[in-house]
């Protein structure tokens, strides 16, 4: 069951009802790797399609979306949108580590965390529990809202993501000590945020990122900080496309 251009369902077994529209309960394997358990409802646009994993760092590494996830139990909801193969995405992965990740080493490098450098060549970084809110259409995954709060950082991210290019252009702000600095920030500061934190912009494919902090961005409250960085995606600009 192919998905995309280099996305697809593997090894599918289920049990399927054609009536007035497929459903029924299925597993399968993503790309041939990650195993997953899945649901298919009846949408009002077609089918809608809840997704269990006891891994989903392997799941995305799978699917080819972010390499360096490790573990976590995922649940992925995708509800099938008026436009062809279109679905609005709502992602959770409770427990997932990062490591190894050349694009926040970086990151991490040009705010000097060197505590969390350490974690991320080794055991990897705790990114306690992963949000995203999503729309996916063909060749395109538009970012809408993503957030990882763990006990060491925070960050939060939207953008788009070229899926036949493997491109991407996120943005967002990352908060090194997230236990203490989101307390205080969980009063002031949107999206799950610290109080403060640095904004930065991340961009490129997958064999080469580029990583741009804002250094100002760390003087300024969680609440102000839209200034650094341009509006999120907008959801119903990519539903209609």
């Amino acid at each position: 069951m192919e998905l995309g251009a280099d996305l697809a369902l593997t090894d599918v077994t289920g049990t399927f009802d054609a009536g007035a529209g497929i459903a029924g309960e299925f597993e399968a394997r993503v790309n041939g790797e990650a195993a997953i358990a899945g649901l298919l409802t009846r949408g009002a646009f077609g089918p809608d399609v809840q997704v269990l994993s006891s891994d989903g760092g392997a799941v995305l590494r799978a699917a080819g979306i972010f390499r360096t996830a490790h573990g976590g139990r995922m649940m992925l909801n995708l509800q099938s949108l008026e436009a062809p193969r279109s679905y609005a995405g709502a992602l959770r992965i409770e427990g997932p580590r990062l490591r190894d990740a050349p694009a926040m080493a970086e990151l991490l490098n040009l705010i000097s965390v060197v505590g969390l450098l350490e974690q991320l060549s080794g055991e990897g970084i705790n990114l306690g529990t992963v949000d995203a809110r999503f729309v996916l259409n063909p060749g395109r995954l538009t970012l809408t809202e993503g957030a990882a709060v763990g006990p060491s950082l925070g960050i939060s991210m939207d953008g788009v993501y070229d899926t036949n290019a493997r491109r991407y252009d996120m943005q967002g702000v990352v908060s090194p000590l997230y236990m203490v600095n989101g307390l205080v920030g969980a009063l002031f500061a949107p999206r799950r945020e610290g109080l403060f934190g640095f904004s930065y912009r991340l961009t490129g494919t997958g064999q080469q990122s580029n990583v741009s902090v804002n250094p100002l961005s760390i003087l300024t409250p969680g609440i102000f900080r839209e200034i650094f960085r341009r509006p999120p995606p907008d959801l119903t600009e990519t539903e209609t496309q």
